[in-house]
């Protein structure tokens, strides 16, 4: 079979997985049957959590696919490690409903698990993105073309995601209820990896 053909249908396949997931999470929001109507404005103020988890996981679930679409659209040539660490993407990409309907459920008790279970899988989403272009770019997957400072800030940045969900699974245990506020840290994360991508240049060092 042609590396060509091969890529693409791993690429549609990973387009259903992702779409797949996005309709599982919007499976959960819903309110209890049988609420009188005078308890419909509770009920919508107690499902608020639901939502959060909801649109948290469904902006990281579409950044990712838009990562995806992205890499793809420069990865020229396929190998069967590649289409490995594909799979596990789509691995903890489908798993992501699951620790999103925990977070929701139970993510203000004074428990760290279902922050905790949440940052490792999104964590995990994120190193196996970064794995997958790193990868392809070691094995010459890639398109030549592409400049090796744009590589490295790409990289940079996904590792940089995934280091500050690692961090919040400790802090969980002693913030509990409160852990999502490190995930604020993604913010000055995203900026230092810029900034360390670009030192090269700024040193006046060649990029290739």
């Amino acid at each position: 079979m042609k590396s060509g053909t091969s890529l693409e249908r791993m690429v549609f396949f990973s387009d259903a997985v992702f779409a797949i997931a996005l309709t599982l999470l919007a499976l959960d929001l819903k309110l209890p049957e049988g609420i009188p109507a005078e308890q419909v404005d509770d009920a919508l103020v107690a499902a608020l959590p639901q939502l959060l988890a909801y649109a948290l996981s469904f902006v990281i679930i579409a950044k990712t696919w838009m990562s995806h679409h992205s890499d793809f659209a420069l990865i020229r040539r396929f190998n069967a490690n590649l289409a490995w660490l594909n799979l596990a993407l789509l691995f903890f990409i489908a798993m992501l409903p699951g620790p999103t309907a925990v977070l929701s459920d139970y993510g203000d008790d004074p428990t760290p698990w279902p922050s905790v279970l949440y940052a490792a899988n999104i964590a995990a989403v994120y190193l196996m993105l970064a794995a997958i272009w790193g990868y392809a770019k070691h094995a010459g997957l890639m398109d030549r073309e592409m400049a090796a400072h744009v590589h490295r800030r790409i990289f940079y940045a996904r590792i940089a995601v995934a280091l500050v969900f690692l961090l919040s699974i400790p802090a969980a245990f002693v913030l509990n209820a409160y852990t999502p506020f490190v995930w604020l840290l993604l913010l000055p994360a995203s900026w230092l990896a810029r900034w360390l991508s670009a030192r090269p240049e700024r040193t006046g060092t060649a990029p290739d």
